[in-house]
């Protein structure tokens, strides 16, 4: 009897020490890894804000806004008379020293300078010239805009074909047309120089 009882007890404690060794299973450091990529420092900058692109008017021009459905705009582009695209930080504070407006796309940075708007609702706004090579880089745009003025929140304006499309029409002055009540009065002035001299009705026979 004792003879079978020593064999059985070997069998049954190798068969506890296998079980151990196989319910220790290693971390797994890859997994670990992805779990730590989900979220980084920046990942709060780069979440869109909410609202949408839409045709917008402004003293009676053609504007690009941005902001949510139904609401005012928090973002706009607009062409002014010579051709320079406006952008425009709606809401934001003009007290004290104007901050500058940091317009990133990608891994390009434009700094620029803003001056205050009046109205109603105020407003932030800088200025890109007609020939202005960031031009190209809002049109083209296939990353998030991210739009900085100072320590406000950063506006995270997804891309749309409406910005290169409102681009396009402002270097071409499409988007700065003359506001209402002016159309028929240039247009008479136009017609006017553009009449040669001799172009009078004959005198009736």
């Amino acid at each position: 009897m004792l003879r079978l009882a020593v064999p059985l007890a070997l069998v049954l404690l190798a068969g506890c020490a296998r079980s151990e060794k196989a319910s220790f299973v290693p971390a797994d450091n890859n997994a670990l890894s992805e779990v730590e990529r989900v979220r980084t420092p920046d990942s709060d900058e780069e979440e869109l804000t909410l609202g949408t692109w839409r045709d917008g008017l402004q003293d009676e021009q053609p504007a690009l806004e941005f902001g949510p459905v139904g609401a005012a705009p928090l973002f706009s582009l607009r062409c002014d008379p010579r051709r320079s695209l406006l952008l425009q930080r709606h809401g934001a504070a003009t007290a004290g020293d104007l901050p500058v407006m940091l317009v990133t796309v990608g891994s390009e940075t434009r700094r620029l300078a803003v001056t205050g708007a009046g109205g109603p609702t105020p407003m932030l706004r800088a200025a890109l010239p007609p020939n202005d090579p960031y031009l190209a880089i809002l049109s083209g745009a296939i990353s998030p805009i991210i739009i900085r003025i100072g320590d406000s929140p950063p506006l995270v304006l997804p891309t749309s074909p409406r910005i290169g499309a409102y681009v396009t029409q402002c270097s071409s002055g499409a988007a700065a047309r003359p506001r209402a009540g002016e159309d028929a009065t240039n247009g008479v002035a136009e017609s006017n120089a553009s009449a040669p001299a001799n172009s009078a009705a004959p005198a009736a026979r």
